[in-house]
C-alpha cells in the first residue's frame, strides 16, 4: 500500500516491444524511476486490515494495523503497529533503513519486551503474516538493474513487465523482482518475487486501485502469497493521510511504546 506509481514516457515504453536493446533499457529505467519517485514521495500513515488465511479461503488471524512511514532518496523509516485484537495491542515492528546499507529495526511486545533486528531477520514474518520485514523496507526500484522482460494480459488490463535486480552493495532477501505495471495508472498490478534458487518465493497482487484527490492511483487493497507454502494474507486498505509531518523521535524505539492514532486529516480510501 505504498504511494506508488509524465505519463508520455510510459505510453514510450508500451511501444518499444521492437526497440534494441539498449533503447527498451532506457524505458526500463524510466518506469523503474518514477515507480521509486512515487514509493519515496514523503510522509505518510496507513491504516488496513490484515487478514492472513492458512490455508486460502480459512481464517487464521485478522488484524487492525497501522502504518507510519517517511520515506525519501536516501532513508527510509517504518513503524507497524497493532491496533486490533486487543491482546495484542500495541506489538510493534520498527524499521530503518539508510541508503544501500542493510535494514536494522526493532521489534516491541507489551509491556516492556524489546528485541534488536538485524538485516539477518528481514525474511522474518510480520505478525505472522505472508509479508517479510524486506517487504516493507526494501525500494527494488531503486535497484541498479532495470530491464523489459515482456508484457502480460492481468484481467483486462496489459502490463508492462519490468525485472529489478540488486546490484554491488544494494543487500535484499531477493536476487529478482518482476512488477507487471499497468502504465496507464501507474500502479503494478502483480509483483512476483525471487529467491537464490531461481524460484519465486512471493506473489503479490493488487485487487483494489483507488484513485487520490491530486489525480495519483495507488493500490489500496492487495494479496500476498508465500508459494513455499500454503497460505495466503489480505491487506485491505482503509485510512491514508499523506499531509503529516513526521520527526526523527517518531522513529525510535521509544515510538513504540506509543500508539497514536489517526490524524483529522485521515481520508477513507474510496471503494
Amino acid at each position: 500500500m505504498t504511494k506508488l506509481l509524465n505519463v508520455s514516457a510510459f505510453f514510450l515504453a508500451i511501444v518499444l516491444g521492437s526497440a534494441t536493446a539498449t533503447e527498451a533499457q532506457v524505458s526500463a529505467k524510466d518506469i523503474a524511476s518514477r515507480l521509486s519517485e512515487l514509493q519515496q514521495d514523503g510522509s505518510s500513515y496507513i491504516r488496513l486490515r490484515l487478514n492472513v488465511n492458512e490455508p486460502p479461503g480459512t481464517r487464521k488471524t485478522a488484524l487492525q494495523v497501522q502504518i507510519q512511514q517517511r520515506r525519501t532518496p536516501s532513508a527510509t523509516d517504518v513503524i507497524y503497529q497493532i491496533l486490533w485484537p486487543k491482546e495484542r495491542q500495541g506489538e510493534s515492528i520498527l524499521l530503518k533503513k539508510r541508503g544501500n546499507q542493510a535494514a536494522t529495526g526493532t521489534h516491541f511486545v507489551p509491556p516492556d519486551t524489546t528485541k534488536p533486528l538485524s538485516s539477518q531477520n528481514m525474511k522474518d514474518s510480520l505478525f505472522g503474516s505472508d509479508l517479510a520485514y524486506a517487504d516493507l523496507i526494501d525500494n527494488f526500484y531503486a535497484w541498479n538493474s532495470q530491464t523489459l522482460v515482456g508484457e502480460e494480459m492481468i484481467g483486462k488490463v496489459n502490463c508492462q513487465i519490468l525485472e529489478s535486480k540488486p546490484g554491488k552493495g544494494q543487500s535484499s532477501i531477493y536476487t529478482s523482482v518482476r512488477s507487471w505495471v499497468d502504465t496507464d495508472r501507474m500502479v503494478p498490478l502483480r509483483v512476483e518475487k525471487f529467491v537464490s534458487s531461481g524460484k519465486p518465493a512471493r506473489r503479490m497482487e493488487t485487487t483494489r486501485v483507488t484513485k487520490e484527490s491530486n489525480g495519483q492511483h495507488i493500490p489500496a487493497n492487495m494479496t500476498v502469497q508465500d508459494l513455499r507454502k500454503n497460505s495466503l494474507t489480505e491487506l485491505e486498505g482503509s485510512r491514508l493521510n499523506t499531509r503529516v509531518n513526521y520527526q526523527d523521535q517518531d522513529f525510535t524505539v521509544e515510538a513504540l511504546k506509543d500508539i497514536k492514532k489517526s490524524k483529522p486529516a485521515d481520508t477513507e480510501l474510496a471503494q
